[in-house]
């Protein structure tokens, strides 16, 4: 089971610089039954999800935008466009964001973000698509404090 968190090396890589989440190429990819955490340091193919419709490494995410509740403190990221698979036949029990374009430390690849469906979602010859939650400081999947 995997943990719905932001990994360590996306916390370390804010810290030095690393990403430029504008341009930078940000991907999510499907899993099933993966053990992905805290640690998980970069895009794997270890339990991938696989099916019609699925390549690995899966889709770039699009139309990103930062915002900042001042009121609560809280700076978020939102993508206006939630990951979407056409015409797949696919089951995933969690995700990863990860940063494609990342070469330096911590990792190529360097893992953002970890997220756990709560059990298997599918699709059968149809759009598999992660609904992103909203973007709020409450509620966005790539918030800081």
């Amino acid at each position: 089971m995997a943990t719905t968190c932001l990994t360590n090396n996306f916390r370390q890589g804010l810290l030095v610089g690393n990403y430029d989440m504008d341009s930078d190429v940000i991907k999510m990819a499907l899993y099933n039954g993966s053990t992905h955490g805290f640690n998980t340091g970069a895009y794997t193919t270890t339990n991938e999800a696989s099916g019609t419709g699925y390549s690995a490494g899966g889709v770039t995410m699009s139309g990103v935008a930062q915002s900042t509740d001042t009121t609560n403190n809280v700076s978020y990221l939102d993508w206006s466009t939630d990951p979407s698979w056409a015409t797949s036949t696919i089951t995933a029990t969690d995700c990863m964001i990860y940063d494609d374009t990342t070469v330096t430390n911590p990792a190529t690849d360097a893992s953002c973000y970890i997220g756990d469906f709560g059990g298997s979602k599918s699709s059968s010859a149809g759009t598999f698509t992660v609904v992103l939650p909203a973007a709020a400081y409450n509620t966005a999947v790539i918030r800081l404090a």
